[in-house]
């Protein structure tokens, strides 16, 4: 019987509360480190937790995105960073499946374990020449970069007509990494930033992003043309991050409910568990937590059936799919972190302390509330546009 067909979500999924546990268990180092160690990166990629998107023709699992959320969603209920890259990791072995096939079986055709990073900000300039691209630029937040063999990198190309967006690979050897990653929040995820000097980029590498953000229509197709591959980029890319949030809030519910029966309040003869307005507390973030995880996986599970339906031919307004998915984890990324700021401010003092769980998981989640596709204002704002007819603003996502 083939790997693939051995591996379960059940599996995986006890594999993920494994690794997250070590993971728990390294993270006062890890954070000092400013990386994860290579071991929990190592075991989260042998444990084919990055190929849950992996197309099957490169050993990966075609599991899907229900599959994919409550993966990341398991991992971040021990430690958030350990999510962060294991979802950004397996993203890009969702969204490598549909570059130029020249591409994918460079990255994946003799070992379907290596890892590629990213950047999409259009930080760098590529200049035409023959046969390919000179690059050149500066990129912030490439997160794993340290255990990547490829990176992908956002550049402007300099058209006839206007300025194109185009996603440059480069092998590892082929950019410079800046030790550069010193941060309040997630300081595990090894998130540095990356330099390219005058860098020829052949043209297989290079990926013009327009027809796949907004037309649907992406290289890979010839490869992969599944309902995996065929539902929309945004929504696909972005709900990635969402189980790092569910989870972490999780997490972080689970130890303020241990604190409440320990603690007695300073100038207090009660438990904190026997005080009405803590109970509520509780009760109030565990219901929070309950929708919008049901909210996520009803993300993941209509983007695989809109996949199913474009791969059908059916028609499908993605623009509304984009919008309204958009707004859908805009809300999720506010809600969990308004949980996570709650059960915080209401664990008591001794959890300002570094080394206690609870202020790692709180910080972790104002970093990851700076992503850009977490921005609540724009996408509260375009959907709200796209409910009243309206055009929605220029946004990738």
């Amino acid at each position: 019987m083939p790997e693939q067909q051995k591996t379960t979500l059940d599996d995986l999924l006890a594999k993920a509360h494994s690794i997250g546990e070590n993971a728990a268990s390294q993270a006062d180092q890890a954070e000092k480190n400013c990386k994860l160690s290579d071991e929990i990166v190592a075991d989260i990629n042998q444990a084919r937790l990055i190929q849950v998107l992996q197309p099957k023709r490169f050993g990966g699992l075609e599991l899907g995105f229900p599959a994919m959320v409550r993966i990341s969603q398991a991992l971040a209920q021990h430690d958030m960073a350990a999510s962060w890259i294991y979802s950004l990791f397996a993203i890009h072995h969702w969204w490598g499946s549909l570059v130029k096939p020249e591409l994918q079986d460079e990255m994946w055709k003799e070992d379907p374990h290596k890892l590629f990073s990213d950047a999409f900000a259009p930080a760098g300039k590529a200049t035409p020449v023959a046969d390919g691209y000179i690059l050149n630029g500066k990129w912030a937040f490439v997160s794993g970069v340290p255990w990547a063999d490829f990176i992908a990198l956002g550049a402007m190309v300099q058209t006839e007509a206007e300025p194109e967006y185009f996603m440059m690979f480069l092998p590892k050897g082929d950019y410079e990494v800046l030790d550069d990653w010193d941060t309040v929040g997630m300081r595990s995820s090894a998130s540095c930033s990356v330099q390219v000097k005058d860098m020829f980029i052949p043209e297989y590498r290079a990926i013009s992003m327009g027809s796949i953000i907004n037309d649907n229509v992406a290289p890979g197709h010839v490869y992969n043309n599944g309902p995996l591959y065929r539902l929309p980029f945004g929504p696909g890319l972005a709900v990635s991050l969402v189980g790092c949030h569910v989870g972490g809030a999780q997490a972080m519910l689970r130890m303020y409910k241990e604190r409440m029966s320990k603690r007695v309040p300073l100038f207090t003869v009660e438990r904190q568990d026997e005080m009405v307005p803590s109970q509520m507390i509780l009760a109030e973030s565990s219901v929070k937590l309950e929708a919008c995880e049901q909210l996520m996986y009803r993300y993941a599970d209509e983007i695989m059936e809109v996949g199913t339906a474009i791969s059908n031919g059916e028609e499908v307004d993605t623009l509304e799919v984009r919008t309204r998915t958009f707004a859908w984890r805009s809300y999720l990324g506010r809600e969990t972190r308004s949980v996570a700021d709650t059960l915080f401010q209401n664990t008591g003092a001794f959890a300002i302390y570094a080394g206690t769980p609870i202020q790692r998981f709180w910080r972790d989640f104002y970093a990851i509330a700076q992503h850009v596709v977490f921005n609540y204002e724009v996408g509260t704002r375009n959907y709200g546009r796209f409910l009243l007819g309206l055009e929605p603003l220029p946004a990738i996502y």
